[in-house]
């Protein structure tokens, strides 16, 4: 719970947390995973279903009631829950069952490279899409190196899609967890965010992607999360890029990210100062131009649309 006012908040705990090793340790065996899998497949969306002790058995399909009742009770108070109609998921134990369904942690699915619609923007030639060890690609298909998004996505969630449903989901889910980071949000823990622009010359992984100058070092202070993204893809979900689009009867959320030459590559981003540091990223759409200013937050602080006729 937590309690406070107008200052921060402070967590009244009155129970003891669990190791990350013990926690481990509770999952790591058959019998336990079979309950956790028998109790999510008998809920409904967003609806934990509650089974009794027997009928939970049943659908776990363990034999002998002693072995069966010491690994429930092991799981009990921490991703299972006791009520008085029987057992059920806790919060806990629903996120470890979504990441079975997943296959986070289990499945391989590999994507050959197919070719995109979209152009190289740095050289021109067509972009290619691919997913391999659980990262979702989509590069120059020439050769000039360029990488535009490269970002973890679980297996089972592309795996059997048409390759248009594959895009559509990868979009999707890097651009919610980007414009989550633009917030300060972490989006896999939802601890606070820092972010700082780095200095060209910083050591970095794949420094000598063409299409990247400028990178944004996003850390999260609670579970140690780290990743780099570009300037202008932080501000794809912004209210002034969005209206600016949408004034042109575009859903820009809706365009795949990597498409966005302002998003994808630093070909419309400029450094105008050093001391303090001041950039501006050039949105275009039709004939216009919104013009954003930035801080080193990196946040917008300006806005200026400008027609190209």
């Amino acid at each position: 719970m937590c309690v406070g006012r107008g200052g921060s908040c402070t967590v009244a705990d009155d129970t003891e947390s669990l190791r990350p090793d013990d926690a481990f340790t509770l999952l790591a065996d058959r019998t336990r995973i079979k309950i956790i899998r028998a109790l999510g497949d008998a809920s409904t969306p967003g609806v934990p279903e509650t089974l009794p002790f027997s009928e939970l058995r049943r659908r776990a399909d363990i034999s002998g009631s002693g072995r069966f009742n010491y690994h429930l009770g092991k799981l009990v108070d921490q991703f299972v829950e006791e009520t008085g109609d029987g057992y059920r998921l806790s919060y806990p134990g629903v996120r470890v069952y979504q990441a079975i369904k997943a296959g986070t942690f289990t499945d391989r699915v590999r994507i050959d490279p197919f070719e995109l619609d979209g152009e190289c923007h740095v050289c021109g030639a067509p972009q290619e899409a691919a997913y391999d060890e659980s990262m979702f690609r989509v590069r120059c298909g020439g050769d000039c190196g360029a990488v535009f998004y490269k970002y973890f996505c679980p297996p089972s969630s592309l795996a059997e899609r048409d390759r248009e449903s594959v895009l559509r989901a990868a979009n999707e889910h890097i651009q919610r967890e980007i414009a989550s980071m633009a917030k300060g949000v972490c989006p896999w823990c939802c601890g606070q965010m820092t972010a700082r622009v780095l200095p060209t010359d910083a050591e970095m992984p794949h420094r000598d992607n063409p299409a990247i100058q400028h990178r944004v070092l996003h850390v999260c202070g609670t579970c140690d999360g780290a990743i780099y993204t570009r300037l202008g893809g932080l501000f794809v979900t912004h209210p002034a890029v969005v209206s600016f689009f949408y004034d042109h009867a575009v859903d820009v959320t809706r365009q795949h990210i990597w498409s966005l030459p302002f998003a994808a590559s630093d070909e419309r981003t400029t450094v105008t100062d050093t001391d303090p540091w001041r950039a501006t990223v050039q949105v275009r759409c039709g004939d216009d131009t919104l013009r954003l200013r930035l801080n080193e937050g990196p946040s917008v602080v300006e806005t200026t649309r400008v027609s190209n006729n």
